[in-house]
């Protein structure tokens, strides 16, 4: 066995080995049941492995030294393993190299004191190794930049920080290649600016994430004021119109009055052609909810429109104030983020499914709003629990749970999504003002 141990080491190399465990770790997302982790991280060292040892033995024909031995398996595996989207992957990659030929120079410096021979030297670079992707996922960690979309002029700064390092090293070690000059990795010179330009990538590549995050965010908000805005606008498009219906109701109750006179008085014939008229006349569309807040009413009302437009039936039971303290455009975009969510996720299910059940209760001092819906599968979530978009272009929706959180914390409230026994529920809960009336 020790013997089949050392034949498999000599043949494969210790620092293959310690790369291609650099690499797997560099390229997977580090999330996840341990149970699920494990098997991925295995699979994706041999990988690293057999392209480490392949494009190994390929820089050595062309040109011997530790640049392409370490650019070419590390380029190869970005492009197989997709855990991060393709920008983050590029970002990631190039950090990867740079911090795996910077290893080798730290290595070669204990090992120079040490003399534990190439075991001990591999070991040390997988533990630098190790130190670095730490630091990174700490960077990583403050925010979701890696989710989000990376552009290729947001990560040039750090391609060209890991650039110049690559360079650095290439031309030392060709000048050492070539004999123009003996190159001693174990200098102190050396380690100095190994230590340097990794600093330098790091500071830069940390910059890049939190300008990631800045752009985003204004993009999210951007989108979501757009949203906000065409929300608003429809909201006083059927305001016109629902000023009008009232109009009318209050019309037809003067109408249906005087016809009870006529009928009292048994003035049949005047009756009959009053009612004729008044037939002619009227619009037969009329207001579905009247809870007394016209507010209320004006945006359920615009959502019970969307509902039939979209086949889904919207029951509703409101008991609330003529007057809430909710700010109108906050009120507009709670109910209508909400109620549209639930139209949309129901529309596409079968007819017998297509219902939406709307409650809107002010009770002690609190606002409470729930909706529920059948779904067919629990909405996804990232990482910080806020539900993801299910459309093809995700990153241009899934800004109505966010809008919902944002107004539930600015009314001191809470927002909870849930989805049990084929049933997802958004429940929301508002502190108001005492000055109802």
């Amino acid at each position: 066995m020790m013997q089949f141990a050392a034949a498999v080491q000599a043949a494969i190399g210790v620092y293959n080995m310690a790369l291609a465990a650099a690499v797997a770790l560099f390229y997977t997302r580090l999330a996840g049941p341990a149970r699920e982790l494990a098997p991925r991280l295995a699979a994706r060292f041999v990988v690293a492995l057999v392209f480490a040892r392949l494009f190994g033995a390929l820089g050595d024909a062309i040109l011997p030294n530790s640049i392409s031995w370490t650019v070419l398996p590390t380029v190869a595996c970005g492009l197989l393993f997709k855990d991060y989207r393709p920008m983050a992957r590029l970002a990631r990659g190039s950090l990867l190299a740079c911090s795996w030929l910077y290893s080798l120079s730290v290595a070669e410096l204990l090992n120079a004191v040490a003399h534990q021979g190439k075991l001990f030297a591999a070991l040390v670079s997988l533990v630098y190794m190790a130190v670095i992707l730490v630091v990174v996922a700490r960077v990583e960690n403050r925010s979701d930049a890696l989710d989000e979309d990376m552009t290729l002029t947001s990560v040039m700064p750090v391609l060209v920080v890991c650039a110049s390092g690559l360079v650095e090293r290439s031309t030392m070690i060709l000048r050492s290649d070539f004999g123009v000059d003996a190159y001693s990795m174990g200098a102190l010179a050396s380690i100095m600016t190994c230590l340097c330009s990794q600093i330098a990538q790091i500071v830069v590549y940390l910059c890049i994430i939190n300008l990631t995050v800045e752009f985003n965010e204004k993009k999210h908000l951007q989108a979501e004021r757009h949203l906000m805005e065409s929300r608003v606008d429809a909201l006083n498009a059927y305001r016109e119109s629902g000023d009008q219906l009232r109009i009318l109701r209050h019309e037809v109750k003067n109408q249906y009055a005087y016809i009870k006179m006529l009928l009292e008085q048994k003035d049949y014939e005047r009756a009959e052609e009053f009612f004729g008229e008044m037939s002619m006349r009227a619009n037969p569309t009329f207001l579905r909810v009247n809870s007394g807040n016209d507010l209320v009413d004006d945006i359920v009302n615009v959502e019970l429109s969307k509902g039939v437009s979209a086949g889904v039936e919207i029951s509703s039971r409101i008991a609330v104030p003529p007057v809430l303290s909710v700010e109108e455009i906050d009120l507009c975009g709670l109910l209508m983020n909400l109620l549209d969510n639930a139209i949309e996720a129901t529309s596409s299910l079968d007819a017998n499914e297509q219902h939406v059940d709307l409650s809107i209760v002010a009770d002690q001092g609190m606002l409470v709003v729930q909706v529920e819906n059948p779904c067919a599968a629990p909405p996804r979530e990232d990482r910080d629990g806020a539900l993801l978009s299910s459309k093809a272009d995700a990153g241009a929706h899934g800004y109505g749970t966010r809008v919902v959180r944002r107004i539930a914390e600015k009314y001191d409230g809470v927002a909870d999504f849930s989805c049990a026994g084929g049933v997802f529920t958004a429940r929301v809960m508002l502190a108001m003002t005492l000055n109802e009336s």
